[in-house]
């Protein structure tokens, strides 16, 4: 916090004031903001729970099965056509 508040006091000393983003940036060009202004109740309910990746990667899992499995249906028509036709 002590570094977020040195940055944020440094860049409005130094009138870094984006108008396009309407905020405060860094000399690297990072979005600088004022801690008092952080709201940590709404950033806690932001971040994804353990369970959330998980879940998502569960559901990324299956979709890849199913994808693999239409794969191999398709081929197995394709070359069931090609045997069929000659």
């Amino acid at each position: 916090m002590k570094r977020m508040r040195e940055a944020y006091k440094e860049t409005v000393k130094a009138k870094r004031w984006d108008p396009d983003r309407e905020c405060y940036l860094d000399p690297k060009g990072n979005i600088c903001i004022d801690p008092k202004t952080i709201d940590f109740e709404a950033l806690g309910k932001s971040i994804p729970t353990e369970e959330e990746p998980m879940r998502r990667d569960a559901k990324e899992k299956a979709k890849k099965e199913r994808l693999e499995k239409a794969e191999k249906e398709k081929s197995f028509l394709r070359s069931w056509m090609k045997e069929s036709v000659m």
